[in-house]
């Protein structure tokens, strides 16, 4: 569930102010808290047992992009957790008129415990993240889908019982998605291969700074072009759209590249 993104890094900003704006920035004892709370609260959603951890919290919802799973996963985990969600339609408040990020983030500080965010560039959540006094999820970026990847990790210490040492394949666009699973592959030990068309690798800034963490934990990272090798001896297999949302006009050449 991307309910997972509840729990957030310190940012480091204001005292006691945690986000959650990428993987990367996260650290693996965060990430192993996170799981284990996780898997504790869907254990208990599955049994019927109350869990009432957030009762009177209300998280914000900011999407200027569709989205089906991030934001009812969002409402629900809120809901479950004696919590409420809050949708905040960009045609219902200011910034539609021209209100800038800051003075809006500084205005719904004061009224909610916690907001996220969907939205195309990155630095628009990472403004956020700088004016606004309450906590800030990144609920997908052009660059990252932390709680996503923080969602696939736990499917995957369900399924193989370990992260440590895990091999995911992950073949196509290397986009937001894949970036994510990248900085949580090194993160935690694992070794991910990508084959990706060329023109469609990761953005290499990702790669170069999971590298740097993989040499700490033993992760490896290997990026190709052949979906075959990447998928050899794989324990995971894993693909996102390859249309994303702003890339409709793409969709021809897309197919053509990537599903040939």
């Amino acid at each position: 569930m991307d309910t997972t993104g509840m729990t957030t890094r310190a940012t480091g900003m204001r005292a006691g102010k945690k986000d959650l704006l990428d993987v990367a920035t996260t650290t693996k004892a965060e990430v192993d808290n996170l799981l284990a709370a996780a898997a504790l609260l869907k254990d208990k959603q599955r049994r019927g047992v109350p869990h009432p951890l957030l009762p009177g919290k209300t998280l914000g919802l900011l999407f200027q992009k569709p989205s089906t799973r991030t934001r009812v996963s969002f409402e629900a985990g809120m809901n479950q957790m004696g919590g409420h969600a809050l949708v905040l339609p960009m045609a219902d408040i200011q910034l539609s008129r021209g209100e800038s990020v800051a003075d809006t983030a500084r205005v719904l500080s004061r009224y909610l415990d916690a907001i996220v965010i969907r939205t195309y560039d990155h630095s628009i959540v990472e403004e956020w993240a700088r004016e606004a006094t309450m906590p800030v999820i990144n609920g997908l970026t052009d660059l990252s889908h932390p709680c996503q990847a923080l969602s696939d990790l736990l499917t995957i210490c369900e399924k193989k019982g370990r992260l440590k040492g895990i091999k995911i394949a992950y073949i196509g666009d290397g986009n937001n998605v894949a970036n994510s699973l990248i900085e949580a592959a090194a993160k935690m030990g694992m070794t991910i291969t990508l084959g990706c068309p060329v023109g469609y690798q990761p953005e290499q800034h990702v790669v170069d700074r999971a590298r740097v963490e993989a040499a700490k934990t033993g992760a490896v990272i290997e990026i190709g072009h052949d979906p075959h090798i990447a998928a050899k001896e794989a324990d995971v297999i894993y693909t996102d759209v390859w249309i994303s949302m702003g890339r409709e006009r793409e969709h021809a050449r897309r197919l053509k590249v990537l599903a040939p």
